[in-house]
């Protein structure tokens, strides 16, 4: 475990980082005001989402204990005008941990300052994302995809589009801003289906007073088992999102996800529903899967029909000096 932080040491980093950030802050609703070890504030990562800050300590490797960073972020929630904070505490072991900390994950209550309303709306360049900062760790909205999410908004007018793993949906938001012929949304969790189907409807164009059914699709299942389904069906697609987790496990069966053994077959089947001249998003937070590795993948998947793939742009400027965070893959398919 590295040495901890003096007080004055933490101040001068989170000040460096806002000044990084200073073009962002003005114009951003949600953006990461400290990045972790890519900020030198090892296992420390602090997000503002509107109104409020959300603290990330990461146990065995922070970079002071959390009653020496409370200060710390009292005094960004007075500087940002957050109302505020709420801690998310990162175990080494979660699984083991979880019961433990569950009370304080959906504690109304936060770690400083007044209590936040269950749900706010977040605007991202005009799209309407609802966050939740006391609903577990999840809060909705990985921040690390804002500049995928435009692309796929510029790259998705009458396209039909499958957006795999789709958390609550935030990818599929921005297709629908981009003009989306239709959109699939596949996760396991109905839970956050439901808080992506509120997400889409948040952002129906003005003067729908419902999502068109032909238009919008929420499929609670797992992605092979859709592949299944979608083959049946002889559903195509144009533009295929994949976003899959490090890791995942079935609650009612014994299936395990893991990107490190399954990714080559993933990639297989979103490219197997791809039709003529598609287009294939691959996002990966797995910090052992490198570009490389995606690029391999997609070659092994599209064999002669790759016509072009690319990485997609750099991590936003709120996660530089991380850059095996996450990555992701455009390809583009003949």
């Amino acid at each position: 475990m590295p040495a901890e932080l003096q007080p004055e040491q933490i101040d001068e980093l989170v000040g460096r980082a806002l000044r990084r950030r200073a073009d962002l802050l003005p114009r951003l609703a949600a953006l990461r005001l400290v990045n972790d070890r890519g900020d030198g504030l090892d296992g420390l990562v602090i997000e503002r989402l509107g109104p409020v800050l959300i603290a990330q300590l990461h146990e065995g490797r922070l970079c002071a204990g959390s009653e020496a960073l409370r200060p710390v972020c009292e005094r960004l929630a007075a500087q940002l005008g957050a109302g505020a904070v709420y801690r998310k505490t990162f175990p080494r072991d979660r699984s083991a941990a979880l019961a433990r900390l569950e009370a304080q994950l959906t504690d109304p209550t936060p770690w400083i300052g007044a209590a936040a309303p269950p749900e706010i709306v977040i605007d991202e360049d005009g799209l309407r994302l609802i966050v939740r900062p006391y609903d577990g760790y999840s809060t909705g909205l990985f921040l690390e995809h804002r500049d995928n999410r435009a692309l796929v908004r510029r790259r998705a007018e009458g396209r039909r589009v499958l957006n795999l793993f789709a958390y609550t949906c935030a990818f599929s938001v921005a297709a629908l801003a981009g003009g989306a012929a239709e959109i699939v949304s596949v996760d396991l969790s109905r839970k956050f289906l439901d808080w992506g189907r509120r997400n889409l409807l948040a952002n129906r164009p003005a003067g729908q007073a419902a999502l068109e059914s032909r238009q919008m699709e929420f499929v609670c299942s797992d992605v092979f088992d859709y592949y299944k389904r979608a083959a049946r069906q002889n559903r195509r697609f144009d533009l295929v999102i994949l976003d899959p987790p490090t890791f995942s496990r079935q609650k009612h069966s014994r299936r395990v996800f893991s990107i490190e053994r399954d990714l080559d077959r993933l990639v297989r089947g979103a490219v197997e529903l791809l039709d003529r001249e598609g287009i294939l998003l691959l996002c990966c937070n797995h910090r052992g899967t490198t570009p490389e590795r995606l690029a391999a993948a997609g070659r092994s998947a599209a064999g002669r029909r790759l016509r072009r793939a690319t990485e997609a742009p750099a991590l936003p400027a709120d996660f530089r000096g991380d850059p095996d965070y996450a990555k992701s893959l455009w390809a583009w398919l003949d």
